[in-house]
């Protein structure tokens, strides 16, 4: 059995879902060990808690509870890298989907919703790797307010062709499992990989500085394959 743990991220030119595979089996010390580096930080920093969330945004901008690691920089690049690190070694696989913002909602904002679309597209390569590897998978995302929406195409999908969607989600169990990010250390490392792919990929970062660290952050997932297309209407 696969799991899919999934989360979005989005700025003003590209709306993405990413994805990542991991085996069942891997998902409890996969979990344990981000566990093990939030309780570390916790016991090196006061203010921390053992129960933090690990979100990209607020421990990259040292904002929301990761506020008191304002001053130390290192220290939140390192407990980023800590987290990837655990990621490259439990994650089969990153799956990034994406779309240029303008350009969808000049073709389908009438009709379609960018964060549907993403994710049914996310969902029909993830099928596709199930279906090669004859495992069923399970999908685990994190909240979102299209999340009766979405199940709802998902259901459409598994009985006739919709748009956007090629083929028939048959390795998909039940239906979309939509869940808060701050229940789930698997959701959190999406989330993770998710802000940082966006950070590289458009270049939200001018200073060479930053540009450097997330390089090097990126790095600890070298080894994982990924999937990744901006699809540009």
């Amino acid at each position: 059995m696969l799991f899919a743990y999934i989360d979005e991220t989005s700025n003003a030119r590209c709306y993405r879902a990413v994805g990542l595979i991991v085996r069942a089996a891997e998902i409890r010390p996969f979990a344990e060990q981000l566990d093990s580096v939030v309780a570390r930080a916790a016991d090196s920093f006061e203010g921390i808690s053992a129960d933090i969330e690990l979100h990209g945004h607020d421990l990259f901008g040292a904002t929301q509870e990761w506020a008191p690691l304002k001053p130390v920089v290192r220290a939140r690049i390192s407990i980023y890298r800590q987290a990837l690190d655990v990621t490259a070694e439990y994650a089969e696989g990153i799956w990034v989907e994406g779309l240029d913002r303008k350009g969808f909602r000049d073709r389908y904002a009438d009709q379609h919703d960018e964060h549907i679309a993403v994710l049914l597209h996310l969902l029909e390569k993830l099928n596709k790797y199930a279906n090669r590897h004859g495992e069923d998978l399970v999908v685990i995302a994190d909240e979102h307010r299209t999340a009766k929406s979405a199940q709802a195409a998902l259901r459409r999908a598994r009985r006739e062709r919709i748009w956007g969607y090629r083929g028939k989600p048959q390795r998909i169990a039940d239906t979309i499992y939509f869940v808060s990010s701050a229940g789930s250390r698997l959701v959190q490392a999406a989330d993770l990989v998710a802000f940082l792919y966006q950070r590289l990929a458009d270049g939200v970062d001018r200073d060479e500085r930053a540009v450097t660290a997330n390089k090097n952050l990126w790095s600890a997932l070298e080894n994982v394959p990924v999937h990744d297309r901006l699809w540009e209407p």
